[in-house]
């Protein structure tokens, strides 16, 4: 039978997940003040280039399609030079088992709608590849596209037959040369007893607004969309016994608290009645602790805490003369960092919008926490 043709050579290879979109903070996520009215998704859909559609639509198969259909064991990305008609590939089944099969998603990104031509220029592609031996046939073929089909190209989908009688009668003028090259291939012999033998009920069409809708269940679609986040809970208590991943800054708080008071320190209890010293490490670890509850935000609601930690970076490199510079005492320059960080420039940050008044100065003390900056240089 035409679709149990077996994979010979030329296997797909799996490839990795979708990555984080190149300058997703700025260009896609920058909401709140100065940044003007969302993009609706539809309209954002069609500002991607070709690459990156087909981008989108290998999230929405790795993100949706891997974790609503049952037995999906690879997803790969095929688009470019030596494809075969290949865009986004859903493999079913171990590699090697003589049950697996597949299914194709075709990545259409043009400025008007999917035609006939073009849609059975693809189709005759799969067609040629899989009938000598490239690979099997798909179970099923969708095509995918930002602003859908024809109706003249619908209407064939929707009547097999009859979009297999439009391949044949028009295979030379829409296929032929479109296939391989510059080469001519006529729909003949053994072609054409595979084409006429195959069901063309396996082309589908994925609608834009369903696509869309799918792709908003996934963890990519924030990061494409700004999809508007919930409002930022309350920052976490700090609490009452310090937290393994806190001692960092807090030791740099007792080498701090140590020049303050003129005397060694090594717990809360050696400068408990040092009011100053009491107060500036009471609030350092409030604020450390709301810089915590921006952590959770980008790794919650966002599902990248890289966010956060290319904030804390956008800090440290912007602060680094003043958290490295001369200073008469380490509290000395623990302060000119918080101030100074009142001022660092983040406008095209993806969290800025949603900053509270003390993540700056809680950063100064991830920094510090991170081995970062330091405040004691006994200089």
């Amino acid at each position: 039978m035409p679709g149990g043709i077996i994979l010979q050579k030329d296997e797909l290879q799996a490839v990795d997940a979708p990555t984080k979109w190149p300058g997703a903070n700025a260009r896609l996520l920058g909401v709140g003040v100065g940044y003007g009215l969302p993009v609706k998704p539809l309209d954002r859909l069609g500002l991607f280039s070709p690459d990156e559609f087909e981008r989108f639509v290998l999230e929405w198969a790795h993100g949706y399609l891997k974790e609503k259909l049952a037995g999906v064991s690879d997803v790969q990305q095929r688009g470019g030079a030596g494809d075969k008609g290949r865009d986004i590939v859903v493999w079913f089944g171990a590699s090697g088992a003589p049950d697996r099969f597949w299914h194709l998603y075709q990545c259409k990104r043009y400025k008007g709608k999917i035609g006939a031509k073009i849609g059975l220029t693809e189709i005759g592609k799969v067609l040629y590849f899989a009938s000598i031996g490239k690979f099997s046939m798909p179970k099923e073929y969708w095509f995918v596209t930002h602003k859908g089909v024809t109706n003249d190209f619908q209407d064939l989908v929707d009547q097999p037959e009859n979009l297999k009688a439009e391949l044949i009668a028009n295979w030379d003028s829409y296929c032929s040369t479109e296939i391989v090259g510059k080469s001519v291939i006529k729909l003949e012999g053994d072609l054409r007893k595979f084409v006429e033998g195959i069901d063309l009920s396996i082309v589908r069409i994925k609608q834009p607004l369903d696509i869309l809708k799918e792709h908003a269940e996934t963890t990519f679609h924030e990061i494409v969309f700004g999809k508007k986040l919930s409002e930022r809970g309350p920052p976490p208590t700090p609490p009452s016994t310090i937290a393994e991943e806190e001692r960092g800054y807090v030791r740099q708080l007792y080498e701090v608290i140590s020049e303050m008071i003129s005397a060694p320190v090594t717990e809360q209890a050696d400068f408990a009645t040092h009011l100053k010293s009491a107060t500036l490490f009471e609030r350092s670890r409030i604020t450390f602790y709301s810089a915590e509850g921006l952590k959770r935000l980008a790794h919650d609601q966002m599902q990248h805490v890289e966010f956060f930690h290319d904030l804390v970076k956008k800090f440290g490199d912007g602060l680094y003369h003043t958290y490295n510079g001369p200073a008469a005492s380490g509290h000395e320059r623990l302060t000119a960092t918080v101030k100074a960080a009142q001022h660092q420039e983040i406008d095209a940050h993806v969290l800025k919008p949603h900053m509270e008044p003390l993540d700056r100065e809680g950063i100064c003390h991830h920094l510090a926490n991170d081995g970062i900056a330091k405040w004691c240089q006994n200089d």
